[in-house]
């Protein structure tokens, strides 16, 4: 109990310091900048140098190492998973329940919102993650793969280095599955259907029996407690119904990456078209001691 009451303070702390930006200065100076010719895209600034910038206090980390898996049978192909770190926990506890049923993994496709509107559609980037437990190199070979499909490649710039979608999983990852490598996906919110169809498709094609797919999300935004937690029983009955439609189709009132879902569905009607969804756990902001009148919500899960 005390371990616990520590480790919620600790996060509860962190809340505010993410809000702000807690990034360590970068290892170097960057090299060169180069203005982007597509409407829309913020300058690229090009770079091979990693990315060191922290998304989650270490000591935070480190504390999430002593919690266990959750109890969960089966192997999954996919999972969502929440990227705000106040709920580290429960991303800790994700990637220790997948490295107790599938060890074997060797890549993890990344799927974020794009949150600041930086790319084109569905994007990438090939930089290296630098964490605390050790770096998370990206499968640069995939990219290539992939820009013949048209995904917009980002490969040596920096223009993703403060998205959090991908940057918060990154350690938890590196933790349990040294040696594995990640492809991060980038959606933008506006991302067409049927770009996102052909973009699971693609991804289904060429991806192995050692890649798993992990849509890094969060669900309801902003809402008060009350409100956030029907939002919620809403967006667990179409996960577990398979109501794909409703999951595409989802604002922030459910989960800031309904494009992700139309990838998803895409992905699994080519792998495996009868996975169902299997819920891990549902927490809210407030959990945490989070403000009831402007609450994130998480739901975490498989499909297997």
């Amino acid at each position: 109990m005390r371990f616990s009451r520590i480790f919620i303070t600790a996060a509860g702390l962190l809340l505010g310091c993410f809000l702000v930006g807690c990034g360590q200065p970068e290892r170097s100076q960057i090299q060169s900048v180069s203005q982007s010719t597509t409407t829309g895209v913020s300058p690229v600034v090009t770079s091979t140098l990693p990315i060191s910038k922290q998304f989650i206090d270490p000591q935070v980390f480190a504390a999430t190492n002593v919690l266990k898996p959750f109890d969960f049978k089966g192997k999954p192909i996919a999972g969502v998973v929440n990227h705000h770190v106040l709920a580290s926990d429960l991303v800790a506890r994700f990637f220790k329940t997948l490295k107790a049923v599938r060890p074997e993994i060797e890549t993890f496709v990344i799927i974020s919102p794009d949150h600041f509107s930086r790319g084109q559609g569905v994007s990438t980037q090939g930089l290296t993650y630098v964490t605390s437990a050790g770096d998370a190199v990206v499968r640069k070979r995939w990219i290539f793969e992939l820009k013949k499909t048209g995904i917009w490649d980002g490969t040596d710039s920096r223009v993703f280095e403060e998205e959090h979608g991908v940057g918060a999983l990154a350690p938890f990852i590196a933790r349990e599955f040294p040696g594995a490598k990640i492809l991060p996906i980038f959606l933008r919110a506006d991302l067409k259907p049927d770009q996102a169809k052909k973009f699971g498709e693609d991804l289904a094609k060429f991806s192995d029996e050692k890649t798993f797919v992990v849509i890094s999300s969060d669900m309801s935004h902003y809402l008060k407690e009350t409100d956030a937690r029907g939002h919620d029983a809403e967006t667990i009955k179409w996960l577990q119904r398979n109501q794909w439609d409703k999951l595409s189709a989802a604002t922030d009132k459910n989960t800031d990456s309904g494009p992700a879902f139309m990838v998803l569905q895409a992905y699994l009607e080519l792998k495996a078209p009868k996975k169902d969804f299997f819920l891990l756990s549902h927490k809210i902001s407030t959990d945490y001691g989070a403000d009831p009148n402007s609450t994130t919500s998480y739901i975490v899960g498989f499909w297997k």
